[in-house]
Formats: structure tokens, C-alpha cells, sequence
């Protein structure tokens, strides 16, 4: 219990702001990596341009692997040999965590 009560707080007993322990927590969990990645959905139509946004659409990440689903198997066999480009293109426009794979699959309708 002693060690329950002495989390959050400071050595000099004082408590610790609420999202300094978070941050702490985020860290040593390794979710904070994991949520800054999730920005990778947003980022996507910057990272990408009109002409591939428009036939594409990110749906989640998994790890460190952006998840991206595609309107015609034409397209998604044009986005998979252009898929070293598209990950450079996504991570130079990020500011968090590097995506480390991009994989398409075909939209369901």
C-alpha cells in the first residue's frame, strides 16, 4: 500500500502533475510510440496527394504498420510496387514515430 501511495508523488512528497505521470506511463508502456503513430491516418492525404488519396483510405495501425485500404485491385497493384515510395513519402510528412510498412488491401464494397 506504502508503494501505491508514493506513486505520483514528487521526493519531497508533493504530487506530481497529473500529465507529467502520464507521460511517464506512455513511456514506459511504449504507448506513446503507438499514439503518435495513429497520426499517421490524418496525415495521409498531405503525405500522399490528391490523385492517391482519392482511391485510398487509411483504416488503422497495427504496430508500426500503417493499414490502408484501396478501391480496385488495379490500384492495389499499383500502390504495392510503389509501396517504398509512398512509406518515404509518409514519413518524411510526419513529425511523430516513423511508420515502418505500408500494406494495402483491397476496399470491401
Amino acid at each position: 500500500m506504502a508503494a501505491r501511495a508514493r506513486r505520483g508523488r514528487r521526493a519531497g512528497g508533493r504530487p506530481e502533475p497529473v500529465g507529467d505521470v502520464l507521460a511517464g506511463y506512455l513511456d514506459r508502456t511504449g504507448l506513446g510510440e503507438a499514439l503518435g503513430r495513429l497520426g499517421a491516418l490524418d496525415e495521409w492525404t498531405g503525405a500522399v496527394g490528391p490523385r492517391v488519396s482519392r482511391v485510398t483510405r487509411p483504416v488503422e495501425v497495427r504496430g508500426d504498420t500503417l493499414v490502408v485500404e484501396v478501391v480496385s485491385s488495379a490500384w492495389l497493384a499499383e500502390l504495392s510496387m510503389m509501396r517504398p515510395l509512398i512509406l518515404e513519402q509518409v514519413n518524411k510528412a510526419r513529425a511523430g514515430p516513423a511508420i515502418g510498412d505500408v500494406r494495402f488491401r483491397l476496399a470491401e464494397q
